[in-house]
């Protein structure tokens, strides 16, 4: 049986331990699970004083010493039952001696023995354990069965009761039913069977919830200063700085979860309204609220002073809550790349017909704008008419003095000039040449699939030269890449270092020594 505390583990174990020897009237041969709590057997197992029903608490028997004694006496039949039942609680706690002492009565028990585990952490019985047993998850109980059971005592016990303060008693319960019974009679006795909602919240350290809903709105909009005074009045009444971030942290959760399923029907309706306005700020938020109060909650625990590092996690929250939404930010990044780059372009275009008018066109503008203008335009016309000439005087003394590349070379290094890194890389690499002619090159791919590579390369030096270009493939073999080439080099220079006697002496004392790179530095 396995599950948190309070859930009826033990209590599931002595049912099933009543169900296996209820003997009824008397006529019952075989177990059955429709117990009669009137015969025998199962008033002495209900009392807790039945002889083959042994209930052993592993916390205080965690040796093999305990397990023994269960061994030698496993052996015996039942005094006057059906079957031995042994009921270990708390299972968990045995060493891993006892858990191996156990195996083998466990794995071939006598016929009339039953064991029953229960533990509330699965994970630390090995796994030799489990495989032997039926596991049987018990699960929390939920707040509206919960919420009734309680209701249900409150009414037979004549206990008057607020509906918040039940509500309340349950969530703090977690589940557990003898958590929430606890509460329940500790709330009584505190009311005088009268329960109080305000006094249940003093009782559970709640009290002033509206103060903890007030913290996070300030810590929304990053108010700091305001969201430190409303904490040191939370701290002035009796709540501790943990329970303020725990409080917090539920905070977050219920907004997150009203963000994404739109309402809650666990809070009450002035609560559930006033959290539902924090959901608006955004799951991402919230959620970036959510990791730094649950990162602050583990700080709190191993901090020399609470309160302290209750503050700093409040600043930290407000802050927090400031930093953009990463979706927010990479939208507005993309948003000025794109004006940037249609800014470049509109310069370019602009300076592109800027190029492209003639002198005539430029005048006939200017007669255009004339009677539209005053004089002060008048004059920047001229000025502009007067700029058109040097610019086409400087492109036509540049396209006279530009060079076309003559060799392979020389075309690579004119990719460089041209900012064209990838695609010299890529012809340095994978490309064999076969001739180089004016305006004319041959060349065999290294991989056939990436003839792209030519078509790249062709308008590329169309659009630097502006020539036309004829890029072709042939299945000629080529000279080698320029990248073998460089390796050929490469390898004759260290061939001829090594061959100095200066450098020789070193590989005699060092033989696994390498060459890995050469430099050539220039002397001054």
């Amino acid at each position: 049986m396995t599950g948190i505390r309070g859930v009826g583990k033990t209590t599931t174990a002595r049912i099933i331990a009543k169900a296996l020897n209820c003997i009824g009237d008397g006529s019952k041969e075989d177990p059955s699970f429709e117990i009669c709590n009137n015969c025998s057997p199962c008033k002495s197992i209900n009392n807790g004083n039945f002889l083959d029903v042994i209930e052993v608490d592993a916390a205080s028997r965690t040796g093999v010493d305990g397990i023994r004694e269960i061994i030698d006496s496993v052996i015996y039949s039942p005094n006057n039952a059906r079957y031995k039942v042994y009921i270990i609680d708390e299972v968990h706690m045995l060493s891993n001696a006892a858990f191996n002492a156990l195996l083998k009565t466990l794995e071939e028990p006598p016929q009339n023995v039953k064991f029953i585990f229960a533990t509330t952490e699965i994970k630390k019985i090995p796994a030799t354990i489990i495989s032997r047993c039926q596991k049987f998850d018990l699960q929390r109980v939920d707040l509206k069965t919960l919420s009734n059971h309680l209701q249900n005592i409150c009414q037979n016990e004549s206990i008057s009761y607020e509906i918040d303060s039940i509500s309340h008693i349950c969530k703090a319960s977690e589940g557990s039913v003898r958590d929430a019974l606890s509460l329940l009679d500790q709330a009584a006795s505190l009311c005088g069977d009268d329960i109080k909602e305000q006094i249940v919240l003093n009782m559970l350290g709640l009290s002033g919830y509206e103060k903890n809903i007030e913290l996070f709105e300030l810590c929304l909009s990053n108010q700091c200063s305001e969201a430190l005074k409303v904490y040191d009045d939370i701290l002035q009444n009796g709540v501790q700085p943990l329970q303020i971030i725990s409080n917090l942290l539920e905070i977050s959760h219920l907004a997150s979860k009203i963000n994404v399923i739109k309402s809650d029907t666990n809070m009450t309706e002035p609560i559930q309204k006033k959290i539902s306005e924090f959901s608006t700020n955004g799951l991402p938020k919230l959620v970036r609220l959510w990791q730094i109060l649950i990162k602050s909650f583990e700080e709190l625990k191993y901090a020399p002073n609470e309160e302290q590092a209750g503050s700093m996690a409040i600043i930290k929250l407000c802050y927090g809550s400031s930093l953009p939404d990463p979706s927010q930010f990479l939208e507005k990044i993309t948003v000025q790349t794109n004006t940037q780059s249609d800014n470049k372009q509109t310069k370019v275009s602009k300076t592109k017909n800027y190029k492209e008018k003639t002198i005539e066109d430029n005048i006939t503008d200017y007669k255009e704008e004339k009677s539209e203008n005053d004089q002060t335009k008048v004059s920047e016309a001229h000025s502009q008419d007067k700029l058109n000439k040097e610019v086409i005087v400087n492109n036509e003394e540049k396209s006279e003095n530009f060079k076309i590349p003559d060799s392979f070379e020389s075309m690579l290094d004119l990719l460089l000039k041209n900012k064209e890194s990838l695609l010299h890389a890529q012809l340095i690499n994978n490309v064999h040449l076969v001739s180089f002619e004016k305006q004319s090159i041959k060349l065999r791919l290294k991989f056939k699939s990436e003839t792209e590579i030519l078509k790249k390369l062709s308008s590329t030096l169309e659009s630097i030269t502006n020539k036309k270009w004829s890029i072709t493939h042939s299945e000629e073999n080529g000279e080698k890449t320029v990248v073998e080439k460089q390796i050929i080099e490469l390898n004759k220079q260290k061939e001829q270092i090594k061959a100095n006697p200066h450098f020789a002496e070193v590989f005699k004392h060092f033989p696994q020594a390498e060459i890995t790179s050469i430099e050539n530095k220039k002397s001054n």
